[in-house]
């Protein structure tokens, strides 16, 4: 068994040929770049049983090798995740059901159940690699950068995949979050929680809801605000893409969760002082947010006025798609929820 931590980012495809530009890639870099070209076929029952215990099942082709892969549920944010992850070598393109039967929840282990496994959506990607490395004041630290551009494949569905994913090899997880800023300060890149294996189910018609934020007290202020944070960051970068794609209703759970926020990151004394800039980014977030949604407050104007209110502030959310602001706060905001666990982790 394999831990695997990673930092996923999207971007748009017309800004992936400029991530080969980007200076780190070859000041930081500590072996020759590969291309790889990748074909991966997940697998589940047709109730979905793996999806539903958060398990996901793959074989991958790289090259003339075949890699039967089962990965558990992640947990993180920001874009990380950690999770584990167990790996054999095949000689064919097909399931080894004797290799999986310890490593599954108990649900799962059933012979019926396991034999009902079938191909169940298509990843298929060109995957440029790059490994850097290098040593700071934590230690040393490897990490394996991967641009994957190709499709996810559900029946005749398609959907375009263009990311960036940061595996860390060796080192503190902030050498992640370190590179990961300096990537958004150059590209207008997203994070994204959702694996592909998600999205492949989304394709495949298994809806994720939109996240909405409910404020809750768990016998301590503090810890309860910063787990308030924990959720607004879940929350707030799905419902800005679900605004962007012209959800009416995700902007404004998209307000209120930038305004849950902000009244979180205020109220805890240690970040509302050192952590200005942090706070003044998201209040222009949310100024921004204000001038798409706030205009739903003059039901007195005529259709005509709204109308072009609302397409003028869905041009105005579409537009954040092609700024670093978006990426470069929910980074910071992973980072600094990870400061604060590791504080609390080494007293």
């Amino acid at each position: 068994m394999g831990s695997e931590t990673e930092l996923k980012l999207g971007l748009l495809p017309e800004y992936s040929e400029e991530v080969a530009t980007l200076p780190m890639l070859e000041q930081l870099a500590c072996a020759p770049s590969q291309h790889r070209t990748l074909r991966n076929v997940y697998y589940d029952t047709p109730e979905q049983h793996l999806h539903r215990a958060r398990v996901a099942l793959r074989i991958r082709q790289d090259g003339d090798r075949y890699i039967q892969t089962l990965k558990s549920a992640g947990n993180g944010q920001a874009g990380l995740s950690v999770r584990n992850e167990w790996e054999w070598v095949r000689p064919e393109p097909s399931l080894d059901l004797a290799l999986l039967t310890e490593h599954l929840p108990e649900s799962l282990r059933d012979e019926v159940l396991l034999a009902s496994l079938a191909p169940a959506f298509e990843t298929n990607f060109e995957r440029q690699l790059w490994w850097l490395g290098g040593e700071d004041d934590a230690g040393t630290w490897k990490v394996e950068v991967a641009l994957d551009r190709g499709e996810i494949r559900a029946a005749d569905k398609r959907m375009p995949l263009c990311e960036l994913e940061l595996e860390l090899k060796a080192g503190p997880t902030d050498a992640l979050f370190h590179l990961a800023l300096e990537i958004a300060r150059q590209l207008p890149v997203r994070v994204c929680d959702a694996s592909k294996a998600q999205r492949g189910y989304q394709l495949a018609g298994i809806d994720a809801p939109l996240p909405e934020v409910t404020p809750r007290f768990d016998g301590d202020a503090v810890l309860s605000l910063v787990a308030l944070v924990e959720a607004c960051l879940k929350a707030w970068p799905v419902q800005l893409e679900a605004v962007i794609a012209g959800d009416e209703q995700a902007l404004a759970s998209l307000a209120r969760t930038l305004d849950l926020l902000l009244v979180a990151l205020e109220s805890l004394p240690e970040v509302a002082e050192h952590c200005q800039v942090l706070i003044s980014q998201y209040q222009r977030l949310r100024a921004d947010v204000a001038r798409a949604h706030d205009w739903r407050l003059l039901e007195c104007m005529p259709k005509a006025w709204q109308q072009a209110q609302r397409d003028a502030g869905l041009k105005l959310m579409q537009g954040l798609q092609h700024k670093t602001l978006p990426g470069q706060l929910a980074l910071a905001t992973g980072e600094l929820l990870w400061q604060i666990a590791d504080d609390e982790a080494t007293g």
